[in-house]
């Protein structure tokens, strides 16, 4: 019986069926060929492999149907095709026009040089081998190692001929580095050449010392630079800043400074972890990091503020109230207000603790 079908298989991988479509069948365990009307059906059975014009198949089981020019597959599929294989419980390839349709634990995975670049996950999936694009949904997970990046959502699309993505219902990322990035929006979209992601609406961008939220995001990961618009506010332990734009800039993904356009307002705690009293308002304020906490800030045009020091030991309490042109603080390595300093038009009032 196994003679009669490896001299089947032979025949198969030499001569052409079915019109002008090649099946190359390098193995099966067992073949069988039958006719229901006008179809012509060929089963394959057992460690199956073969090829299908120019994509290579392996399965437990194979169902070949010649006028229809589909190919159903289920059991431990596996399909290659150049740089892109693909794994499922089950398959379904059309031929016409050139597309896999996979379910059951989908695994996608990117090649480059032999080694995987990128991957996606999912119960479902569909694989436009003509477009080349690649349609993932229900439990979606990614991983892209050159961004050190991995992705969950509920439906992904990806057009590998134009290098953009994009995902929805409730994508999530997760960015790591030093300082490791979560963001999550109503939408994502990525752009492989700029290495550009987008994301839009309820945007919120958390790591372990800091927060900021958003309508929009513009986050470009080669610059290290993210852009926040639409009413954008950021928090951590010893500030609040709000502005009509806001940048953060990051070196190997770890905040080192935060720029502040239009309507710029950073309240502040006199020390970590302090009541957020005092405020700066103005039209630009710029904000540096150091070991992710703050260490400096500047306010430019139309600057007021006002800062309220707490009575210790070894200072006095007061209230300062002022407008001017430009303000500077710095602060200690235990986020404690070292001086303030205010320059250009300035008009003031000082407020002292009085003892009678």
């Amino acid at each position: 019986m196994k003679k009669i079908i490896w001299i089947g298989s032979l025949i198969l991988a030499l001569l052409p069926l079915w019109g002008r479509e090649k099946i190359r069948v390098i193995h099966s365990d067992k073949l069988y060929l039958s006719k229901v009307q006008d179809e012509q059906v060929m089963r394959l059975e057992g460690k199956v492999h073969f090829w299908y014009g120019k994509t290579e198949f392996k399965s437990d089981r194979a169902l070949i149907f010649d006028l229809q020019k589909i190919a159903r597959l289920d059991g431990n599929v596996k399909v290659n095709n150049d740089s892109l294989s693909l794994a499922a419980d089950s398959l379904t390839y059309y031929r016409i026009p050139d597309e896999l349709n996979a379910g059951g634990r989908v695994l996608i995975e990117q090649k480059t040089k032999g080694k995987v670049t990128r991957w996606f996950r999912s119960d479902k999936a569909i694989y436009s081998k003509f477009h080349n694009t690649v349609t993932v949904w229900s439990n979606v997970s990614s991983f892209d190692q050159e961004e050190s990046a991995t992705l969950t959502c509920g439906y992904a699309f990806w057009d590998r001929k134009n290098r953009y993505a994009y995902m929805i219902e409730e994508p999530r990322l997760d960015v790591a580095g030093k300082d490791t990035l979560h963001v999550q929006a109503d939408k994502f979209e990525y752009f492989e050449e700029e290495r550009k992601l987008m994301a839009t609406f309820n945007v919120l961008a958390r790591s372990q010392d800091y927060e900021a939220s958003s309508d929009f995001l513009v986050y470009l990961l080669k610059e290290e630079k993210a852009m926040f618009l639409g009413e954008p506010q950021f928090r951590s332990d010893s500030a609040i800043a709000s502005a009509k734009e806001f940048y953060l800039f990051f070196k190997d993904r770890e905040l080192q400074r935060a720029e502040l356009v239009d309507s710029c307002r950073l309240d502040f705690a006199e020390e970590e972890d302090g009541p957020k009293k005092n405020w700066v308002r103005a039209n630009y304020v710029r904000v540096d990091f150091e070991d992710k906490k703050i260490r400096r800030f500047e306010a430019e045009k139309t600057v007021s503020y006002r800062f309220d020091q707490e009575q210790t030991e070894e200072r006095d309490f007061f209230v300062n109230t002022a407008d001017g042109e430009f303000l500077e603080a710095k602060f200690n390595k235990e986020s404690e207000l070292e001086f303030m300093n205010m320059r250009q038009k300035i008009k003031g009032v000082y407020k002292f603790h009085n003892e009678s």
